[in-house]
């Protein structure tokens, strides 16, 4: 099979199987949030604001290294495996630890039981680690989604049936744990690979190195993504934690649904590509396809706030709206460079990217921490600032770096953006008139008729918005026929 076409069916199954596990957690999610009341949320995003970044450091960027290594031997994967196991298994015993302090810190006593159960995603995760990649390096991607689906279904039917006999946040507690185990049994019957014993080869080093920079960068993405769930339990509690945590979580859909999933499909094809001339052609038109889609669903996202919050999660979360808004904004920023993130990858420059990282995230963190005084739409806006920040350090700097053409990438980006604002000022005039005088339902169909008019009406009247919607049907439509 040609890369195009395992391309094209990669995109096709992967998506498939994201939008499917999107729609079991936000059914899942609804019934949960009319289940449990909001500070379980908001204990359980207290922990796993922490425990993230041990999932990163267990992994230790070996996973990653591992698909982008072409040619790796079956003892430098098991060598792999034996490290992440070691690591995932040191941080799980931490973690179990370190659960009675960092109840202390957030006053809350329900804290440590939650870690010390959370402990065991840790080495679920670090087990399954090379398993999954070796599925993704073959592009078996079919397989990946399956498990996937599978372990979140999974997840939430335990979830939801803890909640309904009264389990309270420990319904949220098995709802993190199951899918680790689905995932886990799941990976290594499908990798058909058993790890040999360690042993020392000469040709670690490079893989080490790779995954340490692509640790460092991850962890100061992780920090400054999750220092904001930090600061509001800390200083707010956990009730506002549980509101803010649900908007956060629907702000994540996006990239969870659209630009993570095609990084399984993208990062091995593009590592392959990589030093031919036809890189720059899929990454050009990977940024065209990647801004307009992820442009038009966080702007409308944020124009849609009110009632999607008030259909999604029902009465009592009206405080989630402003931030799920002014989260969406800052989002955009976030899909626009995501495209760079495939790039430092493919390329190898891990190294690269972790150098700018450590000047953009500091300041993210800084900002997100000043926003605090302003309650958690104060932390929402100095959150989607840092993005915005981060986004310009990395096209200054970092890009011109790699080789790849910027102003091809800038000229994929700034049209969209352009489009989108003006639809967003305009769908939030009518939906600040409209909001008490429909019903949530009435005014999320209005929004999107108005949207979607708006959008044709653009096409049929820029000429060069409707060259790039020519450009991207005409890709889908080539993706598909070598698909087929």
């Amino acid at each position: 099979m040609s890369l195009a076409a395992a391309a094209a069916r990669g995109a096709a199954v992967t998506f498939l199987g994201q939008w499917i596990k999107f729609l079991i957690i936000l059914v899942g999610t609804g019934v949960l949030a009319r289940l449990v009341e909001p500070s379980d949320f908001g204990l359980l995003a207290m922990v796993t604001a922490v425990s993230g970044i041990g999932l990163l450091i267990a992994d230790f960027g070996l996973s990653t290294a591992s698909i982008q290594k072409q040619g790796i031997t079956s003892q430098e994967k098991s060598n792999l495996f034996w490290l992440n196991t070691a690591l995932g298994t040191a941080l799980a015993a931490i973690f179990f630890v370190l659960a009675t302090p960092l109840s202390q810190f957030y006053g809350a006593p329900e804290v440590e039981n939650i870690a010390r159960y959370i402990a065991i995603v840790l080495v679920l995760n670090a087990l399954a680690a090379q398993s999954k990649a070796e599925i993704s390096r073959k592009l078996r991607f079919r397989q990946l989604a399956g498990i996937d689906v599978m372990s979140q279904a999974a997840g939430i039917a335990v979830a939801v049936s803890v909640a309904a006999a009264g389990g309270g946040y420990w319904a949220l507690v098995w709802q993190q744990v199951t899918p680790a185990v689905v995932q886990f049994i799941g990976y290594a019957i499908l990798a058909r690979w058993v790890p040999r014993l360690p042993r020392r080869t000469g040709t670690m080093k490079p893989l080490l190195a790779f995954g340490m920079n692509s640790l460092g960068t991850q962890s100061l993405n992780y920090a400054s993504n999750n220092f904001d769930s930090v600061i509001v339990g800390k200083v707010l509690g956990a009730d506002s934690l549980g509101i803010y945590s649900r908007a956060f979580q629907l702000f994540k859909v996006p990239m969870q649904q659209l630009a993570a999933p095609m990084t399984r499909v993208a990062f091995p094809i593009l590592s392959r590509l990589n030093g031919t001339d036809k890189y720059d052609l899929y990454i050009a038109r990977a940024q065209l396809l990647l801004t307009y889609s992820l442009g038009g669903v966080f702007f409308g996202a944020a124009a849609l706030a009110d009632p999607l919050i008030d259909i999604y999660l029902g009465p009592g979360w009206d405080e989630a709206k402003p931030v799920f808004y002014i989260l969406s904004v800052g989002g955009v920023f976030q899909g626009m460079g995501y495209v760079y993130y495939w790039i430092f990858l493919s390329k190898a420059m891990t190294g690269l990217q972790l150098r700018f990282t450590i000047i953009s995230r500091p300041i993210m963190i800084a900002l997100t921490a000043a926003g605090v005084f302003w309650g958690i739409n104060g932390v929402a806006a100095g959150f989607a600032a840092g993005l915005v920040v981060n986004w310009v350090v990395l096209t200054a700097f970092a890009l011109p770096r790699t080789g790849v053409n910027r102003k091809l990438l800038l000229k994929a980006t700034l049209r969209p953006l352009a489009l989108y604002s003006l639809m967003l000022a305009l769908l939030t005039i009518v939906s600040l008139n409209l909001k008490y005088v429909l019903g949530p339902v009435p005014l999320l169909l209005l929004l999107i008729t108005l949207a979607l008019i708006y959008l044709a009406a653009a096409i049929l009247a820029v000429k060069p918005i409707r060259r790039d919607a020519s450009t991207i049907y005409a890709s889908v439509k080539l993706i598909r026929r070598r698909g087929n």
